[in-house]
């Protein structure tokens, strides 16, 4: 498991019990199952990702990763696109453990966050808009839905699930970082442009 998971593949372990047909199940019977096999899934970072990252750092974006994944997932992802990880990833069982002030701590000093439940991906945007930060969450699934409603920017994929489109504020077409990328400057192209603009008209009409 740790060494398919230190690959970056996605590892599920499949197991079975014989229990009476009349029988309820209860989370009780969760126990002394016996192992059949894994069921291993490959996601491989596109081509295009490191490049992106990279600018993105370039443009002064502080990039983080909210996942649902196990912590040896998201930290070989990481390497792969060339995010920082020596700080390690911080865990949404460390996360409920943590005091109000140690939260506010840690969303600054860690990137990388990992087996966290939608509740608790809201909680860190949440506590990084409370530290003054313009957050922006992009996300594809139905757990990233509440993340994506309480950020100032929720972006989503055309290819995502519908809940997680209802909740963003954009929709990218093409399933790509580089496209990000592109909207981040030509945004801030169009922000600059629209400053000068008022400016002149206001030093003229005065």
């Amino acid at each position: 498991f740790h060494r398919l998971s230190g690959q970056g593949k996605r590892v599920i372990a499949v197991a079975v019990k014989e229990l009476s047909s009349h029988k309820i199940c209860s989370e009780k019977d969760e126990r002394g199952l016996m192992l059949i096999g894994y069921l291993v899934f490959s996601d491989p970072v596109k081509v295009t990702a490191k490049k992106a990252v990279r600018e993105l750092q370039h443009l002064n974006l502080g990039l983080k990763i909210l996942s649902g994944d196990d912590p040896l997932v998201v930290l070989h992802i990481c390497q792969e696109v060339g995010l920082p990880s020596e700080k390690g990833v911080l865990t949404g069982e460390e996360w409920e453990k943590l005091s109000v002030k140690s939260k506010q701590k840690a969303v600054q000093e860690y990137s990388l966050f990992a087996r966290l439940n939608p509740e608790q991906k809201k909680e860190i945007v949440d506590e990084l808009g409370k530290l003054g930060h313009v957050v922006g969450f992009l996300g594809d699934g139905i757990n990233d839905a509440p993340a994506l409603k309480a950020a100032e920017v929720g972006i989503s994929v055309d290819s995502g699930a519908g809940v997680a489109k209802e909740a963003a504020d954009i929709i990218l077409l093409k399933k790509s970082l580089e496209v990000l990328t592109k909207g981040v400057i030509e945004g801030r192209r169009i922000f600059g442009n629209a400053t000068k603009y008022i400016m002149n008209t206001v030093s003229a009409n005065y």
